[in-house]
């Protein structure tokens, strides 16, 4: 192949890649309604993921109704100043391992704010996505249709 030819394509090919990312990132990105209620999109897999913040810190979010608890590895945990106050044997669909305890003053998902949740510390996870449990979750109001999360807090 021409060398002229082989750089075009590698272009084209790049240029692609650029423009699905982009397609992608911007549909995954969160709506606030009027009302102020978070409206997610599921990603290709079927997960609900976002940016948020715990403790002021940004934080890559993943929504996990199968988890008991707010779930942050080991190495996010340190980078974003959590310190453990304990350790607790729980069950995970790995099996049972050893996490530490901690709790969270703040949990800021778009426009949605929850306070005081106790978390889990996992020495084991890999990556830096926290896992938003059912004590987080439990809080607010959840309606699902069409690949679309609806967030709002909980009307008492």
């Amino acid at each position: 192949m021409h060398p002229m030819a082989r750089r075009f394509w590698l272009l084209a090919w790049l240029s692609l890649m650029g423009l699905l990312t982009l397609y992608f990132h911007a549909r995954s990105q969160p709506t606030v309604t009027a009302s102020g209620e978070l409206l997610l999109k599921a990603d290709a897999s079927g997960h609900y993921r976002l940016e948020g913040a715990i403790n002021g810190q940004p934080v890559q979010l993943l929504l996990d109704t199968g988890a008991t608890r707010v779930t942050v590895p080991r190495q996010v945990a340190e980078r974003i100043g959590l310190s453990p106050n304990g350790n607790s044997l729980v069950n995970t669909a790995a099996g049972t391992i050893q996490v530490q305890t901690g709790q969270i003053e703040t949990l800021v998902m778009g426009p949605l704010t929850l306070y005081d949740l106790p978390i889990y510390i996992n020495p084991a996870a890999d990556g830096d996505e926290i896992l938003v449990g059912m004590n987080a979750l439990g809080r607010l109001e959840l309606r699902q249709k069409d690949r679309q999360l609806l967030l709002r807090p909980l009307q008492e």
